[in-house]
C-alpha cells in the first residue's frame, strides 16, 4: 500500500494508518462501532479508469484485478447483508473511480454498499 492510499485510509477511518478490521473473515479498512459502519477506503485508482467511458480499463480487467476488486465488494456486501443494522461505506478518493464503482455496485445489486466521493 502506498503512503498516499495509507493516509487516505487512515482520514477516512479515523484510525491508525494500516489498521484492518477483520469481521466474518475479511479484511475491512474501518469500523465505527457506534454506527456499526463498517468502512472500505481506495484511493490511487486513476491509472485504472476510463474517465470519458467510465469502465476500466481493458489491461485492469484482463490483469484479473478488477474481478478481485468487485469479489471484495460482494463479500463485503454479503456479510453486511447478514449482519443487521451493519452497513458498509465505501469511500473514494478519485471521482473517476468513484462514478465507475457506483455504477458496478448498482448493476451487481450490491445496494447495502453506500459509494461515498471524499477527496
Amino acid at each position: 500500500m502506498s503512503d498516499i492510499s495509507r493516509d487516505y485510509q487512515a482520514r477516512v477511518t479515523g484510525y491508525a494508518p494500516g489498521t484492518e478490521w477483520n469481521y466474518e473473515d475479511r479484511d475491512f479498512d474501518g469500523f465505527q462501532p457506534d454506527k456499526c459502519l463498517l468502512q472500505e477506503a481506495k484511493a490511487q485508482y486513476t491509472n485504472f479508469f476510463d474517465d470519458e467511458a467510465l469502465e476500466p480499463k481493458l489491461w485492469y480487467v484482463l490483469s484479473g484485478k478488477y474481478e478481485k476488486l468487485m469479489n471484495q465488494a460482494r463479500a463485503q456486501h454479503r456479510i453486511v447483508s447478514m449482519s443487521f443494522p451493519a452497513a458498509l461505506n465505501w469511500y473514494f478518493m478519485e471521482k473517476t473511480m468513484y462514478l465507475v464503482m457506483k455504477g458496478a455496485f448498482a448493476r451487481d445489486e450490491l445496494i447495502r454498499i453506500n459509494p461515498i466521493y471524499m477527496p
